[in-house]
């Protein structure tokens, strides 16, 4: 049985995609030769971290109400990968789901 996201998907896969980009620029690049400056630059970086804490949470509660028989491996991707994996599981979630 297929239970709801929540946070809807329409919400979650930008909030997602924002953690996936801004933690990978902010922490890869100096972003202020771009006239970014360095408070922007770590308020940018805090909420990159925000947004990926709150997608993998949802991410997670979300494999266990559905009882997928991968729950403890997407639990680590989702631990140890954060957004990247949540990106792809949410790319991906009608068929995992349809497997379940």
């Amino acid at each position: 049985m297929k239970k709801d996201l929540l946070i809807s998907k329409n919400v979650l896969f930008p909030v997602a995609v924002f953690g996936l980009i801004f933690t990978v620029c902010t922490i890869t690049f100096d972003l202020t030769p771009f006239g970014l400056p360095l408070e922007a630059g770590k308020i940018l970086t805090y909420t990159a971290v925000l947004c990926n804490f709150v997608t993998v949470i949802v991410l997670i509660v979300d494999v266990f109400k559905n009882n997928l028989s991968t729950k403890y491996l997407w639990t680590l991707g989702f631990l140890f990968s954060g957004c990247i994996a949540g990106v792809y599981y949410l790319l991906k979630r009608d068929s995992y789901l349809s497997k379940a």
